[in-house]
């Protein structure tokens, strides 16, 4: 059963410039996903060349045994076709808003705090900082998207 609080929702007004920025970026994810559907066959091809050197990296960074290092390279031949569809299929559906939000990123100027799990799964809106800590980096600086000039030299 829905019940009804007497208090007021405290919701921000958004500004009519927040609105535009929102729906420009909506517009480019939409293109985005219009581009995807149509490359198909190229991100196919992408997608196969990955696996092809993925593949050869694996086989000779993991088995130092020649025989098994040429038996995994002609099964991922044989693996290549599932691949290519679950890789396809991810990409459909992920690749317009990761692309999205790391175009917003760089048009931002400001630079975006991301941690670990967001950093995985491509969301780069507002995260709070990480709480891991690398090893030349200190607790009160976040992870930035952008490098700090100060700290190429």
């Amino acid at each position: 059963m829905l019940t009804y609080s007497e208090e007021p929702l405290n919701a921000k007004p958004i500004s009519a410039e927040e609105l535009k920025k929102q729906e420009r970026m909506r517009d480019v994810t939409l293109l985005l996903q219009q581009i995807v559907e149509r490359e198909e066959v190229a991100l196919k091809l992408i997608i196969d060349s990955l696996i092809d050197v993925g593949s050869i990296n694996y086989a000779n960074k993991k088995l130092h045994n020649p025989p098994l290092n040429k038996m995994m390279k002609i099964l991922v031949g044989y693996i290549k076709p599932v691949a290519r569809l679950a890789a396809l299929f991810w990409l459909k559906r992920n690749l317009p808003n990761l692309l999205a939000a790391w175009l917003e990123a760089k048009v931002s100027f400001e630079p975006i705090p991301i941690n670990d799990s967001e950093a995985l799964t491509g969301d780069l809106e507002t995260v709070p900082a990480s709480e891991v800590q690398a090893p030349n980096e200190t607790v009160d600086e976040p992870v930035n998207t952008l490098p700090n000039i100060s700290n190429l030299s």
